[in-house]
């Protein structure tokens, strides 16, 4: 009966908002003639083009087919087609081989390529973020309203961007409005977890002035899951079937570890104002506040996100420029009884002020990279002995060289020191990479070294794991985490002419890599005062083998389809680590087609989804893979009002079992939202 129930929704769901397209088509035949009727193709629509700017893989400007390292862009069209209503969302509809789950608290975690949160970086506009829950940042900070971009480099960038960024880095660049002045309303709602999302934003644009404001409020309600069984419960059901008496043999299968996800609510408000002082002298200023409370069985968690920078650039002519900046971030997270007072004195705080300088000089084709960094890092947390703080300083210089020989053929070198104060640790990471190009294909080589330095955390932790004795112990003498990534990649993009139905343009790329990764920190079983307790601890690395495919077609028509696949084996100790749910095989597609039907009405549809293989370690008792389809319909109406509706989880699926790294889902799910650009209404 549920199911008949759930299904006649979805068809409802499904019908009505085909019917309104189809309502808005046929009115659109009437009001224009089909020699008028145009595409609606942006810029930003096409995530193919390559003459789109790219920063992440050189620090520095580059088209996006110049990018010396395999640099996957996500363009604001593809978040708005993705109805994504976090980061976490969007990278999980469009990068295979990452994948979000839950740890301990039913905080987020990520797995990507193999490697955990603590060993890919995480930023926003170039600047990292305090803070860390379960060895990860808090990805609810990440608001996706006013991001023009986002850019992923999988593999070790050390080079250029330091300690954490082992595995990857994940940048996300906000959007700059060209327009006078903008102002949006945003709403969506979905029926799980009854989430409502609630937003606005506002900028304005002069010759001198660029102002971008943004809020953004969402609730969830607990949701439990249908599925889960108690230990007991089953313990019960056992006994019944060893004793020869009727069972239940669906509580057997369930062996659930979470069976109630915690309801939560955030606000996040952001602000970014740059002013043009002269011709050549820019500053832009920013400051942001973030606030969320996870809602738990017999006390709140309360986290509070607070961020501020200033930069300079002052640019001596097209070919030269300096760079200075200073940016402040601080991470707090506390508990609270339901009666309103602290379960603690002081739960965690972590602040990070960092310097930076940078210095741009190029030669003709070629050019100079040279910056330097300062970061204060401080952390206070009861998981301390005595409730204490700790604090390090850390400096680094780096360089790096683009040498373009001929029009064809680029090579881009790296190099960068790093030494931590408080563990008295050095690093030198190095990084070079080869681009040749030819009209019919592109070629890349590149070899990076990464290093992840050990946290303030995992030096001098002291913490009884539940009050129940057993202690989780710091090690001052750990020595940082060190990764050798070697990657080599095929492109090929071509414009296809003159055949009908097929004109467009496609891109495929196939990249190959080996990570090898040494001195992962990890916990040992130890003793203290007698009694069983972890200790943090250098342990031998793991070495990831993997091959990417990303394959993508835009017709003229405008018909769009995406394809990308990730294959990806490890080897060595990768279980009861930061590595727990590697897969072998995902995948993720996308099926597109936006048109411009009248002067009143477009569509964007989307039909998308992403499936996983079988876990290489960790429950593979229970989980064997899966397969999730969304689709999505984006009505753009009248001037600047665009209706969204999206079916989530289309076929229905849900896990045998609920546990840290399966889909938290409990079947189809539906969602509905309103953006008005005031400024189009007007």
């Amino acid at each position: 009966m549920v199911r008949v129930y759930l299904m006649s929704r979805f068809s409802l769901f499904l019908l009505a908002s085909i019917a309104l397209s189809m309502l808005a088509i046929g009115i659109s035949a009437q009001t224009i003639s089909p020699t008028s009727a145009t595409n609606n193709k942006k810029s930003d629509k096409d995530s193919l083009e390559l003459d789109q700017v790219v920063v992440t893989a050189s620090h520095s400007p580059k088209a996006l087919l110049d990018a010396p390292v395999v640099t996957r862009l996500i363009t604001r069209h593809d978040i708005k087609v993705a109805d994504a209503t976090n980061i976490q969302d969007m990278l999980t509809q469009e990068i295979p081989g990452l994948e979000f789950g839950l740890a301990m608290s039913q905080e987020t975690s990520l797995i990507m390529s193999g490697f955990g949160g603590n060993a890919v970086l995480f930023l926003v506009d170039g600047e990292r973020m305090a803070g860390e829950t379960m060895d990860n940042v808090d990805y609810n900070r990440m608001s996706l309203d006013n991001v023009g971009r986002i850019e992923i480099v999988k593999g070790a960038s050390s080079a250029l961007y330091g300690s954490n960024a082992v595995g990857g880095v994940v940048n996300i660049i906000s959007r700059e409005n060209d327009e006078p002045w903008t102002a949006n309303v945003n709403s969506r709602y979905n029926t799980f977890g009854h989430e409502w999302r609630n937003g606005a934003s506002f900028s304005f644009n002069t010759t001198k002035w660029n102002s971008q404001t943004s809020f953004q409020h969402t609730k969830i309600d607990p949701v439990n899951l249908p599925k889960a069984h108690t230990s007991e419960e089953i313990a019960i059901e056992l006994m019944k079937k060893a004793q020869g008496l009727p069972y239940d043999e669906s509580v057997l299968e369930d062996n659930s570890d979470i069976s109630r996800l915690y309801g939560q609510k955030t606000y996040n408000v952001k602000e970014r104002l740059t002013w043009h002082a002269t011709d050549r002298l820019t500053l832009v200023g920013r400051g942001s506040y973030f606030f969320r409370t996870s809602e738990r069985d017999t006390y709140d968690y309360h986290f509070n996100g607070y961020s501020a920078g200033l930069k300079s650039r002052y640019d001596w002519n097209y070919d030269r420029h300096f760079e200075l900046s200073y940016a402040f971030d601080e991470y707090d997270k506390a508990n609270f009884m339901p009666n309103g007072t602290r379960t603690h004195d002081h739960d965690y705080s972590n602040q990070q002020h960092v310097i930076h300088a940078l210095f741009y000089n190029s030669f003709g084709r070629n050019s100079l990279l040279v910056g330097a960094d300062y970061m204060h890092d401080y952390l206070t947390t009861y998981q301390f002995i005595d409730n204490a703080s700790h604090s390090q300083n850390n400096f680094d210089g780096y360089a790096q060289f683009d040498w373009n020989i001929t029009e064809k053929l680029n090579i881009m070198g790296s190099i960068r020191y790093d030494y931590f104060s408080a563990s008295a640790q050095k690093a030198l990471t190095e990084r070079i990479a080869v681009v040749y190009k030819e009209p019919w294909m592109t070629f890349r080589a590149n070899y990076a070294s990464g290093f992840r330095a050990p946290t303030l955390k995992e030096m001098y932790m002291h913490f009884d794991m539940g009050n129940m004795g057993y202690m989780i112990i710091g090690n001052p003498d750990l020595k940082p985490e060190k990764s050798n990534n070697f990657n080599v990649a095929f492109e090929r993009t071509n414009r296809i002419r003159n055949s009908g139905f097929w004109d467009g343009r496609y891109n495929f790329t196939l990249m190959g890599y080996c990570n090898i990764f040494d001195r992962r920190i990890t916990t040992i079983g130890s003793t203290y005062e007698g009694k069983e307790s972890a200790l943090y601890w250098n342990e031998e690395g793991i070495t990831v083998w993997g091959v990417d495919f990303c394959m993508g077609h835009i017709w003229d028509c405008g018909v769009s389809l995406r394809i990308n696949y990730s294959w990806m084996h490890e080897t060595g100790n990768v279980y009861f680590s930061q590595f727990t749910q590697p897969r072998s095989h995902s995948m993720t597609w996308r099926i597109g087609y936006d048109h411009r039907f009248s002067r009143h009405y477009a569509l964007d549809a989307a039909l998308s989804g992403r499936s996983l293989g079988k876990p290489q370690s960790g429950r593979t008792d229970v989980d064997q893979g899966y397969t999730i389809w969304k689709l999505m319909l984006q009505h753009h109406i009248w001037r600047g009002i665009n209706l969204n509706t999206a079916i989530d989880n289309l076929f229905n699926y849900k896990p045998k079992s609920y546990y840290y790294c399966s889909p938290l889902t409990t079947g189809t799910s539906f969602s509905i939202g309103l953006s008005i650009d005031l400024d189009k209404c007007i």
